[in-house]
């Protein structure tokens, strides 16, 4: 094919039906004009074969020919086992590391960096996945592998591609009927057990293709279901707050660390001082279960009423439904009430708490120890998302054409949300003599384990009646909703030239409307007699304070809590009771005994609108034996966020008179004040990628570029939350260390998006068919990436009548993000993929990522510094197989190294390393029936993060979500 000659990726994709179109998309027209010649002659010889060895030739034979830094995965290998998903097929690529939920690829990184920076496609467009809390992330865990045909990673972009992916872009591209055979398709049914859950559950995924004999008109429809009950056990510590016993904390070095959650001494009953050491706020076990419903549907069709002209239409429909159950057992700051508190054990330092020991009779008489704090969630709820596109593509004689036109839609939260507590005494209950349900308890950290040692008598006493104290304060059923909606439409011309070097011109443009509407509701249930249109026209309607929890209606302990604890648990924590809420005897009685109303707080609002324009302008060059494309991209963002802020002053708890509780505006004072925000961001994003074929087996490449991302919904929007303590309300909870004053929570509107300039340079040898080694390099000035934070705040305030006085105020503790300055990402990856004659082969890729410590502000002041959140300094992947004619095998390792999450307490938050091994096994009984077996997280792998890089002593959280089988039977015909 001359460079005269018209190229046409309809034809192309015709020809080489191996390769899918969305290959040829990384392709320039020189490149892909190669594929025809000798020089690739020793990838498309083995990209014949079927199985895994040729799914990952393709993958080499897309990966040299392409100009930019992408890698691709196809059919053939996602639907290699055990890649349950994209995400899951995803972690084979070298700087690819993935986040499983529930023994499944939920999220991808890349190079190390934050899962938020990686910018995820289906088609070519935003696919809206998460509406419960929205996110400009993707929930890989919606799609299953059937109903998508390639995946492309850029590590470096193009100008033709959407911004978005300061980590990298992943371009899903689904299956379409004229790039498969006439009633042809997939059905794949499969079994799962997990070892946390004993439970045996179905999968089901079909997909069917039709199209007529003159491949002019053709149609898909993909279907899949999933029952799938996950189950994780944790231990850690509330809020990841560790607070200090002191006026200046400091590390175990002697080192000062700016902690906002200061302490005073701790005294326990024997007299002992305890001074200048850290300590966790509260100390937890939790078990969360959750029972999925998941299904979607695929439904695709292509019409080419003439050569030139295509139509397409795609629509995708996924649905979750899901019930998820929390149960607590929490040792709370109260516990350091020196009338039971009996001993505190340290760790070598001498500074870091890692045991506390109580008794309710510490002192002689029994005291009222309210611990332990047993506490529970329950959520019902479903959510849907809709995605549609009509595309058009018209190719001239020297150029080709496309329109994009698609909504995308997420809408869903809780039917039903619970949560209850309940204390161990009978505090508040009325009674007239103190009751406790446990007389004693423990807890340490030792080995990265949360042990709890609680009074074993204690749930048999729940049982009788003995403590069981309700706790209204902690018990509510509020909910939070939500609706992203994004518009595109999208124009695209490729103008084929024979200018000099260049051979493709590409321009477009593209507008995107996005906006999204988080609501917030109270569902209260009141007694059957309440006068609800009184209720309603009273000054401040009808409240917390008339719901069933304030006016004794919460179940008694023993009612509700389930007969049989739990001992022993592996993973996560070690406890030796855990009594738990029964959560249908709970929502029986109530629904029986009172009457819901829903309230919607139109006053607490979180409403995001974005108009997103895009412009771009690419050449795509060739000269001799060197190929690239060059380009800039214009991207203007108009964001306007509104949202609520929430002051809620604490008065008084009880009446000192009468000592009976205060309710209602006598009790609190709720004060809203609505922000609004406009911004207009314009970025300039030019991008160089080029590639020289130094020899026929080795390929050097080079990248230069500008990218960016948009912060998170949450981060961006989110409600501040500002509570305020009086000293009545502190001195009536005394006992539980209640401090006067500010504290709160919220998002940060000023947060500018994310930029990058990034630089590539590798070399690859293809040394034999299906055989590669490569090494690259690879560095991000990064700035305004986005940390969480726990701070000490400090702004100024309105005032309120009676309360606070007009002026500046400190909110400590105020848990908010803000902006890093001045990061760099640098490291180097190397990958190999051998495959051996006899049927085995590896695949090994390796990433280093060194990051600096940058400054961390928030309204211009430097506050921290921090590492790029969600970065790794190494990762690295591993597979070894083996492929028979009838029998395959494959073992993966995975593993990912120390992880930054943010700043708390005045300390950077570390996930340490984490490693999964992986076994998967299929059986061919005919060439289109096989059955298929695997084994996740072989393993049994627990995540773990901890506070602070000077000392492992101080825990936050250890989890484990268990070992998964799944076993299957896969038909394709």
């Amino acid at each position: 094919m001359s460079t005269s000659t018209c190229y046409s990726p309809l034809a192309a994709s015709l020809r080489f039906s191996v390769i899918s179109l969305s290959v040829f998309s990384a392709m320039n027209a020189a490149a892909a004009e190669q594929l025809t010649g000798t020089q690739t002659e020793k990838d498309m010889e083995v990209i014949e074969v079927r199985g895994i060895r040729s799914s990952m030739a393709e993958n080499l034979a897309v990966k040299r020919l392409s100009s930019s830094v992408v890698d691709a995965i196809t059919a053939e290998d996602i639907g290699k086992f055990p890649d349950k998903n994209v995400a899951d097929s995803l972690a084979r690529v070298p700087g690819v590391v993935i986040e499983r939920e529930g023994g499944e690829g939920s999220t991808v990184s890349i190079r190390g960096l934050s899962s938020d920076l990686t910018y995820t496609q289906l088609n070519g467009n935003f696919i809206a996945s998460s509406p419960g809390e929205p996110s400009r992330s993707f929930d890989y865990a919606l799609l299953p592998s059937a109903m998508i045909a390639s995946v492309e990673v850029f590590k470096s972009p193009e100008a033709r591609l959407d911004e978005g992916g300061v980590g990298g872009t992943v371009l899903m591209h689904s299956r379409k009927p004229l790039d498969m055979d006439a009633n042809s398709g997939v059905f794949n049914v499969e079994s799962t057990y997990a070892d946390v859950t004993e439970d045996y559950e179905p999968q089901f995924t079909g997909l069917y293709s039709w199209k007529n004999d003159s491949d002019s008109f053709g149609f898909l429809l993909g279907y899949t279901r999933q029952e799938r009950t996950n189950r994780t056990l944790s231990g850690g510590t509330d809020a990841n707050v560790w607070r200090y016993t002191g006026q200046q904390a400091v590390d175990i070095n002697g080192n000062e660390v700016d902690n906002s959650n200061d302490w005073g001494a701790v005294t326990d009953a024997n007299g002992q001082r305890y001074e200048n050491m850290w300590f966790p706020q509260v100390v937890r076990s939790s078990v969360v279960n959750e029972k999925r419903e998941r299904e979607g549907v695929q439904f695709s069709t292509q019409w080419r009423p003439t050569n030139r002209i295509e139509l397409g239409f795609n629509y995708f429909g996924f649905s979750l439904k899901q019930q998820r159950s929390d149960s607590v057992v929490d040792m709370p700051e109260w516990a350091l009430n020196p009338d039971f508190l009996t001993g505190i054990t340290l760790d070598e330092s001498g500074t870091i708490v890692n045991g506390m020991d109580y008794s309710a009779m510490a002192s002689g008489v029994e005291k009222d120890m309210q611990l332990p704090w047993l506490r529970g969630s329950y959520v019902d709820e479903e959510s849907t998302s809709d995605t549609f596109d009509f595309n058009l593509s018209y190719e001239g004689d020297n150029f080709t054409a496309r329109f994009v036109v698609g909504k995308t839609k997420a809408k869903g939260g809780p039917k039903e949300s619970w949560q209850a507590a309940y204390k161990s005494s009978n505090a508040g209950e009325g009674q007239s003599n103190i009751e406790n349900a446990s007389q004693s308890a423990a807890w340490s950290i030792s080995d990265d384990r949360i042990s709890m040692l609680i009074d074993p008598n204690t749930l048999n006493n729940l049982l009788a009646g003995v403590g069981g104290g309700r706790d209204a304060g902690s018990s509510n059923s509020s909910f939070v909703r939500s609706t992203l909606e994004e518009k595109y439409y999208q124009g695209d011309v490729d103008f084929y030239v024979d200018w000099g070097i260049l051979t493709t011109i590409r321009t477009g443009a593209k507008y995107r409307d996005a906006s999204l509407h988080r609501e917030t509701g109270n569902n209260f249930f009141l007694d059957p007699s309440f006068d609800i249109a009184a209720g309603e026209a009273s000054s401040g309607g009808i409240t917390q304070f008339d719901s069933y929890q304030w006016n004794n209606g919460m179940p008694q302990a023993q009612d509700v809590f389930n007969v049989e604890g739990e001992s022993n648990i592996a993973g996560g924590f070690n406890i030796n009771l855990m009594p738990t809420i029964n959560w249908h005897k709970y929502r029986d009685y109530i629904y029986s005994n009172y009457v819901p109303y829903t309230r919607i707080e139109d006053n607490f609002v979180y409403d995001i609108a974005e108009q997103i324009s895009a412009f771009y302008l690419q050449g795509d060059f060739e000269y001799s034996d060197i190929r690239g494309n060059f380009g800039v991209r214009v991207v203007q963002t108009k964001t306007r966020s509104a949202s609520t802020d929430l002051y809620t002053f604490l008065l008084d708890e009880t009446d000192d008179e009468t000592g009976d509780q205060i309710t209602g505006d006598d009790r609190l004072v709720e004060q809203y004040q609505l922000i609004t925000q406009q911004t207009t961001d314009t970025h300039v994003l030019p991008s160089l990628n080029i590639a020289w074929d130094a020899s026929d087996d080795v390929v050097i490449r080079g990248a230069l570029a500008k990218v960016m991302s948009r912060p998170d919904y949450g981060d961006l929007g989110s409600q501040q939350r500002i509570t305020y303590v009086s000293d009545e309300w502190a001195d009536d909870r005394a006992a539980f260390n209640e401090q006067p004053g500010f504290s709160g929570s919220g998002g940060n509107k000023n947060l500018k998006a994310f930029e990058s300039v990034q630089a590539d340079l590798s070399l690859e040898y293809y040394y034999a068919p299906g055989s590669a080694l490569g090494v690259a390099l690879f560095h991000k000035q990064v700035d305004n990436f986005i940390v969480p934070l726990v701070i000490d705040s400090q702004r100024e305030f309105a005032g309120q009548a009676g309360l606070v006085d007009a002026g500046t105020i400190s909110i400590s503790p105020y848990s908010t993000v803000g902006n890093g300055t001045d990061a760099v990402s640098k490291g180097v990856e190397v990958f190999i993929q051998h495959a051996f004659d006899n049927g085995f082969g590896i695949y090994a890729n390796y990433t280093y990522n060194n990051t600096n410590q940058a400054d961390v502000t928030v309204a211009g002041e430097k506050l921290a510094e921090s590492s790029l959140i969600g970065s790794a300094e190494y990762q690295y992947n591993t597979s070894v197989y083996y492929e028979g004619d009838s029998f395959n095998i494959r073992a993966s390792y995975n593993k990912r190294g120390e992880t930054v999450l943010g700043i708390n307490s005045g300390l950077n938050v570390y996930q340490d390393p984490y490693q999964q091994v992986d076994v998967n096994a299929a059986y061919n009984v005919t060439d289109n029936l096989s059955f298929t077996a695997a084994v996740i997280n072989l393993t049994q792998s627990e995540s773990v993060t901890r506070l602070g890089k000077d000392t492992d002593a101080r825990l936050l959280n250890t989890s484990y979500s268990g070992r998964r089988y799944y076993a299957g039977i896969n038909y394709s015909f």
